[in-house]
């Protein structure tokens, strides 16, 4: 009972870290999300918004929609302010939303890291792996596979070539001067 309770304490601290930073950037993506929508309100200037033109088989295949008013195009966030439909293009007129693009960012970071999906962390890992995996054996010899029977042949050259001393040898008389 008590391992159980360790490991699961363990793992909490290890995830803890990871997820309450991936919950304070949903809140803070939310916020963002509110204040954009009250400057929406009150009235953007026209100069600060952008004006994208796709085709209409475009915005189901480039765009990656939220929602009905908001989509992703080339890893940037836009929210739709006005929408005009002339022939088979649709003209956007979006704030180019930089804060939630950089959130957005940090979220699929985070996420990376947490799940191990990061390439460069992965391949640190690998050989964190390899170096401290030197340090022990890892493969257990299994003495009764076939693959340990010493042919007939090779054990008898073996044997041939290893010669015993015996241990009835007297030593050399006079016993050698040193010095």
């Amino acid at each position: 009972m008590k391992k159980k309770f360790v490991a699961i304490s363990l793992l909490f601290v290890m995830f803890a870290p990871a997820v309450s930073m991936f919950l304070f950037l949903r809140y803070q993506k939310s916020s963002i999300k509110r204040e954009i929508k009250w400057k929406m309100i009150a009235g953007i200037d026209e100069e600060e918004l952008v004006l994208l033109k796709f085709s209409k088989e475009e915005t189901q295949t480039k765009l990656r929609w939220k929602h009905a008013k908001e989509f992703e195009y080339n890893g940037q966030m836009y929210d739709i302010v006005s929408k005009e439909i002339k022939g088979d293009s649709i003209y956007y007129r979006c704030w180019w939303d930089h804060d939630e693009t950089a959130l957005n960012k940090k979220l699929q970071k985070l996420v990376a890291d947490a799940f191990g999906s990061d390439t460069e962390n992965k391949n640190n890992q690998k050989h964190l792996y390899h170096y401290l995996q030197s340090f022990f054996c890892t493969e257990l010899l299994d003495w009764h596979a076939a693959s340990f029977i010493v042919p007939a042949e090779i054990y008898q050259d073996i044997m041939h070539e290893t010669t015993f001393v015996s241990a009835s040898i007297s030593p050399p008389t006079p016993p050698p001067k040193f010095g």
